[in-house]
Order: structure tokens, then C-alpha cells, then sequence
């Protein structure tokens, strides 16, 4: 039988709870996972997701690049995906699920 320890990390409330209430969702738990990670880590002798700096684009740069990708496409970017890009930049993950849900109905109602 495998002996057990317990393993104490710190970490920001906030980020706990909503970590949590995710993994919950997702039929799990913080332990679990944190087990599932370290299992990772030993059998690939690595951090086992990438680890890199995100950049923090501005939300004109973040118009500019959709725009740009947009005209190669031949298609113009209205106010209206303006207003939608901002929306999204400021949503909550679930919102962020609810206007991508809406996104893929409209686009594929036949």
C-alpha cells in the first residue's frame, strides 16, 4: 500500500474557489487534479502543459489583429463585431461559452 502525504500549497482565495467550482463541474476536485499533475510531471520528466508569457494585448491591438484577418478573408469587421470583441474581452468564462454558443448558431442555422 501507497504511503500518503500531505502537501500544503498558498494560493489566492479567490483563485481556489473558482478552480474549484470548474473541477467541480467537470466531476472532480483540486486534490485530484494536483495528483493527476504530479503523476504528469514524473512521467514526462516536465511541466506537462506550456508554460509562457501571454501577452497583454490592448483592445485596439486586439481590433487591429481580427481586422487584418478579416480583410485577407474579404470580409469587413462592422461596429457590431467591434462591440462583440469588446463584450467578449471583458466576460466571464461562462459568458464567454454563452456568446461562442450563440456564435456557432447563428452562423450555422441553415
Amino acid at each position: 500500500m501507497m504511503e500518503k502525504t500531505f502537501l500544503q500549497v498558498r494560493t489566492d482565495k479567490v483563485d481556489k474557489e473558482k478552480a474549484s467550482a470548474i473541477l467541480e463541474s467537470l466531476g472532480t476536485n483540486l486534490s485530484s487534479v494536483v495528483n493527476m499533475l504530479l503523476k504528469q510531471i514524473i512521467m514526462t520528466k516536465s511541466i506537462p502543459f506550456e508554460v509562457k508569457m501571454t501577452p497583454n494585448y490592448s483592445m485596439n491591438e486586439v481590433i487591429k489583429e481580427v481586422q487584418a484577418s478579416l480583410t485577407m478573408e474579404n470580409m469587413p469587421l462592422t461596429e457590431d463585431d467591434i462591440h462583440l470583441l469588446e463584450t467578449y474581452q471583458n466576460s466571464t468564462i461562462s459568458e464567454k461559452e454563452n456568446i461562442r454558443n450563440q456564435l456557432i448558431a447563428e452562423y450555422t442555422e441553415e
